[in-house]
């Protein structure tokens, strides 16, 4: 019997062909292969199969790519064939989101020729010696060549993922970094192995994240076999999500065979069920999952898709525990979880104005509306036992972020929620401003009332719907009905009402009313707004109103675009939103406090700025354990002139050896950077407490003022800003600085270095009056305690010193100055002009020279001796002479004379400072006067919440003076109310005060009750308020008060 080479192929069993076309030198080799199909009784090429080796080719497992709803697959080999690259179209739906798979084998050197880090260090990536392990760094060389793929070809993808098949069997030790010469013990079990290769993939994660991000590579999957003695021996799989560019999350999965199916299933190596959890492995993958779609949404928005701000915040807590010395247990920083988020919704399913809200868990998407909420409950090194703040976000992915009425409603709720719990409010915003629209019912089916209906050329006289489209669609216009002479129906269109809420002005009118909560909450809690997609309109007002702000270096801020603002002007002015509000416009006007590169970063200003804040506005400030000495001396000493910065945070030198200032290291953070910069501003830690800072630059700044291309004879200027002067803006901003750190419930540091304010007609023009008024009020309403302090080499004068003098606000401010320190009301120079005239000086000089008054003396006996007129006049010669040489010294002598007036020592003598502080000790000095003005303040708020607000601080203090003189005489204590160690101490023990603290309790309550007595109708409810007042106790309390009651009734 004779067989065709097919059917004895087939009869064989033969199901696959694999055959290599060798083409000429220089070109790679072409790979086919042919799948036998039953079905179609012949063999075909497998296309996906097409230009890959045979023997590696299910290594690939490129069966998964055969995603439902595409039906277009297009194979690209990178340059050195080590990647094999699938794209997939959907060719009938060409909108739809394509998706590009990148496939590879990873192939290891031998145990004797493994990479070294600085192998890696080639890349670019600039990996430190000993930071990665042999595998981690097979792993991250193949993934760059991807990268590297990517960019080069400009491969733009809606969604990439990537696999990795690791050829060869791995150790436990290949996991571990590079340690040199030290034997590393590894345990061999599961746990270690996740562990290991979780910290791999975070590691991997932090090296090329941000740009896989960027080159929309959302997805990374590692597979791996293991081999070794324990439980962790077998094929491993590590899938790395790309959350955001810094963000991730690593699912671990074994492979386990299924005993039904028989097929080999992800197992997840966790106590946590990863999303692959139980699918086979051969399956394909599944079509994007709508959080996926919403993820490139936002990425192609250039922002964070809101959902998944809440893990930004837990790696932004992880990366600060890490650097924080108080740091979680060694093993246990990726495994433990920082933050527990609670999403806000509408207590209804279709909630508006004055629906409540309820937290609420769900899956992430399920959101109706464009704003979302949560309850975050953080631990972070300040409030280990957790603090809550309250995150509210635009969903850029919803209407593209617009402000329709229920997201005004939704936004106002969740304000006032965080007013009534004094809760911080944080506002990520990425919006378009307040939502438009158009009736789409109307649209769809209105007719047009011709001039003529034979040329429609000669226009239209309304617009109208005819009988049976307004009987459908009547509740969406105001129209009145004609009747023509044919007998046809019109309903003339008076007014487009729609059917759907959110078209036109109730949109702005919702914008007023958040615009107004959010402005109220600033007062009454803590706000901050995070710029992290462009920002319109409402949300431009919604950034400033909540005052504190931070925005992306790649993100405006902006309250028309570009293009509507160039046809408003009739010309192509503007060429982008950026050009409008971007940093270099809102960093420098004062509407932006700081500037990051990043979401990440971003949110780890927003915690460190939190760090500075109590848990609730009101409470006590977040005291940390000191990492910087409070009685460390201050070693920066200034020369001339004094660097703010270094004297605030210290500053390296020539040596490179850190010179401390008056604050805690590392922990100053300075906003408005970038705006009025001869004025600096900030928060720090001084022995671990928060404070604000404010302190005077003393260099000559130049402001830039950029040119406006809507103005044709506008041209960018440079004007230069003397140092130690109060200009309009520096003037501005340091009132806005007391402002804020006021809200906030920050002591105050002012290093007070300031010659006075600039008074030209320009700087009069633009306000420097109602800027210099601004500071006194707000140093007149400032409730924390607060500290001037001239620094070395610093002065303080004139209208200056009036505005931050101690008289200004007695109960709270307190005035030092340094030994070398200078003030006064005009300058030496100055002050000699007026009050030591020429004329004085030559009278000072014929009092002091012996040869003038020897000349002197001589020209009265020349003058009464009938001397002669020639010696009279050579006298005076020599008299005008001697002056005109001593002229220059003696003015010298005036000013030295002057400057004695300005020293610190008349300063507290005459009592306008609290006392001389020296340089070095000012740090030691402060923080234990920071800690008895702290101590003293909590005490005396104790006091007026008992006794009431119309008790003043003055009055508390005079009770807590009197107290403590009392506890000090019993105990038989030497220590005066001045020692501030004495004071902190005796406050630090209840025991002290607490009698006295229940007296006054006891008192308010007598007073409360004989006000009672005087009113008649009062004393007739009182039954009923005690009988309110008893359901509130539980019982033993119950009993307990009413014994104590019966025992008064006798």
């Amino acid at each position: 019997m004779e067989w065709t080479m097919e059917e004895g192929m087939t009869f064989g069993g033969l199901k696959v062909i694999s055959c290599i076309v060798q083409r000429d030198a220089g070109r790679m080799p072409m790979r086919h292969t042919f799948l036998w199909f039953d079905e179609k009784n012949c063999y075909e090429e497998e296309h996906i199969l097409r230009h890959v080796e045979p023997p590696l080719s299910a290594l690939l497992e490129l069966g998964k790519l055969k995603v439902k709803g595409y039906n277009e697959m297009k194979y690209t080999p990178s340059r050195d064939r080590q990647w094999h690259i699938y794209t997939l179209r959907n060719t009938e739906n060409p909108k739809m989101l394509h998706r590009v798979f990148f496939r590879t084998i990873v192939r290891q050197p031998n145990a004797g020729n493994k990479f070294t880090s600085a192998q890696v260090s080639d890349t670019g990536l600039g990996c430190p010696e000993e930071s990665l392990s042999f595998t981690s760094n097979s792993i991250l060389r193949s993934l760059m060549t991807a990268i590297e793929e990517l960019e080069l070809h400009a491969i733009r993808t809606g969604h990439s993922h990537m696999f990795l098949c690791i050829l060869k069997e791995q150790k436990l030790l290949d996991l571990v970094p590079f340690s040199g010469s030290t034997i590393v013990d590894v345990g061999q079990d599961e746990a270690t192995a996740c562990s290991l290769l979780r910290s791999m993939a975070l590691k991997i994660h932090e090296l090329v994240g941000a740009r896989m991000h960027h080159l929309s590579v959302c997805q990374w999957e590692v597979k791996l076999k293991l081999d070794c003695d324990g439980p962790a021996s077998g094929t491993w799989r590590v899938v790395t999500t790309n959350v955001t560019s810094h963000t991730c999350t690593i699912d671990i999965y074994r492979e386990v065979e299924d005993t039904e199916s028989q097929k080999l299933l992800y197992h997840s190596a966790t106590s946590s069920a990863g999303p692959m959890h139980g699918v086979a492995l051969n399956n394909p993958y599944q079509p994007l999952s709508v959080i996926d779609l919403k993820r490139c949404s936002a990425r192609n928005n250039r922002t964070t898709y809101c959902y998944d701000f809440p893990l930004a915040f837990e790696t932004a807590l992880q990366k600060s525990w890490q650097s924080n010395c108080s740091s979680v247990p060694e093993g246990s920083e990726n495994s433990k979880s920082y933050v527990k988020s609670t999403e806000l919704v509408f207590a209804e399913k279709h909630g508006s104005w004055g629906t409540p809200i309820i937290p609420m868990e769900r899956p992430a998407g399920l959101n109706d509306i464009g704003m979302v909420a949560w309850i975050l409950e953080m631990s972070t090194p300040e409030f280990p036992n957790g603090r809550q703040i309250i995150v509210v976000a635009n969903d850029i992915t919803f209407r593209a972020g617009s402000f329709g009425p229920r997201e005004d409603a939704f936004f106002e709720a969740v304000t006032n929620l965080a007013c009534e719990r004094k809760l911080p409010l944080i506002y990520l915003a990425a919006n378009s401003g307040a939502r438009i629209g158009i009736a789409d019912e109307v649209k769809s089916c209105f007719r047009v009332g011709w001039s003529d209906e034979r040329s429609p050329e000669r226009g239209f006289q309304y617009i109208y719907l005819t009988e049976e489209d307004y009987a459908r669609i009547s509740s969406s216009v105001i129209a009145h009905k004609l009747q023509l002479d044919n007998g046809e129906i019109r309903w003339i269109i008076d007014s487009v009402v729609g059917k759907e809420d959110g078209l036109g002005v109730e949109n702005i009118h919702g914008s007023a009313a958040i615009a107004s909560a959010y402005s109220r909450a600033y007062e009454e809690t803590f706000t901050l707004t995070f710029v992290t997609g462009r920002t319109v309109g409402i949300g431009a007002y919604l950034a400033r109103l909540g005052i504190r702000c931070i925005q992306r270096l790649d993100q405006p801020i902006i309250l028309t675009g570009f293009s509507a603002l160039n046809k408003l002007l009739g010309r192509e002015v503007y060429s982008s939103h950026m050009q409008l509000g971007g940093p270099k416009i809102m960093a420098t006007n004062g509407v932006v406090h700081l500037t990051v590169s990043d979401d990440l970063e971003g949110v780890s200003n927003i915690l460190r700025w939190l760090s500075y804040v109590p848990a609730n506005i009101g409470g006590p400030l977040p005291i940390t354990k000191p990492l910087d000495p409070p009685d460390r001396p201050v070693a920066y000493i200034p020369e001339n002139t004094c660097d703010p910065r270094a004297a605030i945070r210290g500053v390296d030198d020539s040596q490179g050896k850190w010179l401390g200032g008056m604050f805690d290291k590392d922990s100053f953070v300075e906003t408005f950077e970038g705006w009025a910069k001869t004025v600096v501003t900030g928060r720090a830690k001084l022995g671990g407490i928060p404070v604000g800072v404010i302190a005077v630059e003393t260099q000559t700044m130049m402001q830039l003022i950029p040119a406006d291309p809507g103005q044709l004879d506008s041209h960018e200027r440079s004007v230069p800003r003397a140092g130690q002067v109060w200009f309009p803006d520096s003037a501005t901003k340091t009132a806005q600085a007391l402002l804020d750190f006021n809200r906030e419930g920050l002591p105050l540091f002012i290093l007070a270095n300031w010659r006075g304010f600039s008074g030209g007609q320009r700087d009069l023009f633009e306000g420097i009056l109602q800027a210099g008024s601004a500071i006194v009020e707000n140093l007149r309403t400032y409730n924390q305690p607060a500290f001037v302090y001239i620094p070395m080499a610093g002065e303080l004068r004139g209208g200056a010193w009036v505005v931050i003098d101690s008289k200004i606000n007695p109960d709270r401010i307190e005035c030092y100055a340094e030994r070398t320190a200078k003030g006064n009301v005009l300058e030496p120079q100055g002050l000699i002009e007026i009050k030591f005239r020429s004329e004085e000086l030559q009278d000072c000089m014929g009092r002091l020279d012996p040869e003038l008054i020897n000349l002197k003396a001589k020209l009265q006996d020349a003058k009464h001796g009938n001397g002669s007129l020639p010696d009279i006049e050579s006298l005076q010669k020599s008299i005008e002479a001697r002056t005109k040489q001593l002229l220059p010294l003696y003015t010298q002598i005036a000013v030295r004379f002057a400057e004695l007036h300005d020293t610190s020592l008349r300063m507290a003598a005459k009592g306008v400072i609290k006392k001389v502080v020296d340089w070095e000790e000012s740090r030691s000095f402060f923080y234990k006067r920071l800690r008895r003005r702290i101590s003293e303040d909590l005490l005396a708020k104790e006091i007026r919440r008992i006794i009431g607000d119309n008790f003043t601080h003055q009055s508390a203090m005079e009770l807590i003076n009197e107290w403590y003189l009392a506890s000090q005489a019993t105990t038989g204590s030497t220590a005066g109310w001045d020692d501030d160690d004495a004071f902190v101490a005796w406050k630090d023990s209840p025991e002290n005060y607490k009698g006295y603290i229940q007296e006054l309790r006891a008192q308010k309550v007598s007073q409360s009750l004989s006000d009672l007595a005087d009113s008649s109708s009062d004393l007739q409810a009182f039954s009923q308020g005690l009988s309110t007042l008893l359901d509130k106790m539980d019982p033993s309390q119950r009993v307990k008060f009413v014994q104590e009651v019966k025992k008064v009734l006798g």
